[in-house]
């Protein structure tokens, strides 16, 4: 794990979420460096406009498969995305929901349990479980669907159950329920575990990736990533990870960063909290100053020898955290 510090305007955010990933990627041959989209969103995604800084990898390429950049952007735009589509733990779900045999019984596949599909969801709200009141001089509020009451399913759906639960249960269920609930099944209450893990066991399931905090949004994606287990080196780059988070989140995000780490892959990121730098492996210390007095690496090496560094200005600031 190796954490770029400075004051602000250093160069931190331009070597590290620009430089290093668009090098990077070119190198790859990767076209979209970023993580993977909610599958039920399909928004078309935002291109970011900024010249493409030129450069090349010296060396140690060859280890890395992929780049995957990890930010605070919302894991959906749509209020159809949440936290168990964007992880997909709701596939699993709605397949542990087909294999009732009640729903075999009635040829009811995962799709029924979709509320993306025709076949299961409610026809008045299109499985969103409310509707959108237009205000003639206000902006347009919305209420619980008159049909489903907020349900989002047809009711012969509804109707199947899985240990005493229907799917609207399900995504009513806070992370921390849904563990318990799926513990009999290892590979659901593992995905549950990460969120778990990161501070996120309050979510409910079904809660709409619009209502999500830019910190919760990351933790997701980064839950997302350690329950995937992906084979080859990996290089994840975040940019100010830690903006916003109170210290407790911070240190859960340090613990997921290092899970990471502990599965073999490289994790990059620009960072001002002292907190997390200090428990990186290695650190790059930008300046010596802001704008066109900055840009330049000014110390490197373990937190240890950036604190010692008299050229660097994060250091004294370091020393409080060793």
């Amino acid at each position: 794990m190796t954490v770029v510090t400075g004051i602000s305007g250093s160069g931190k955010s331009s070597l590290t979420g620009q430089a290093l990933v668009s090098i990077v990627s070119k190198a790859l041959g990767q076209k979209e460096p970023v993580e993977q989209p909610d599958a039920d969103d399909n928004d078309i995604p935002e291109v970011a406009e900024s010249a493409e800084p030129e450069g090349q990898v010296v060396s140690g390429l060859q280890n890395i498969r992929r780049l995957v950049v990890v930010d605070q952007k919302p894991i959906g735009r749509t209020p159809r995305s949440n936290l168990a589509t964007y992880t997909g733990l709701f596939d699993q779900i709605r397949q542990a929901f087909a294999a009732v045999p009640q729903a075999k019984k009635q040829k009811m596949d995962a799709g029924w349990f979709s509320f993306n599909v025709a076949k299961g969801r409610c026809p008045r709200c299109e499985g969103v479980g409310s509707i959108e009141v237009e205000l003639l001089f206000l902006p347009s509020v919305y209420a619980p669907c008159p049909e489903c009451h907020g349900a989002r399913y047809k009711p012969e759906v509804l109707a199947i159950m899985l240990n005493g639960r229907n799917i609207a249960d399900v995504l009513n269920m806070s992370v921390d329920e849904a563990h318990e609930f799926f513990a009999d099944s290892p590979n659901i209450a593992h995905g549950f575990d990460t969120l778990r893990q990161g501070g996120l066991g309050y979510l409910r399931l079904g809660q709409p990736a619009t209502t999500l905090s830019g910190g919760e949004a990351q933790r997701i994606k980064l839950a997302t990533e350690l329950q995937k287990k992906r084979a080859g080196h990996i290089l994840y780059v975040l940019d100010e990870p830690t903006t916003g988070l109170h210290p407790a989140d911070v240190d859960r995000l340090t613990r997921q960063l290092r899970q990471l780490v502990a599965q073999g892959h490289t994790v990059v990121l620009a960072e001002h909290d002292m907190r997390l730098a200090a428990q990186s492996d290695w650190m790059l210390d930008m300046g010596p100053g802001a704008g066109d007095e900055g840009g330049q690496i000014v110390a490197s090496g373990i937190p240890a020898d950036i604190a010692k560094n008299p050229a660097s200005r994060t250091g004294p600031f370091l020393r409080e955290y060793l």
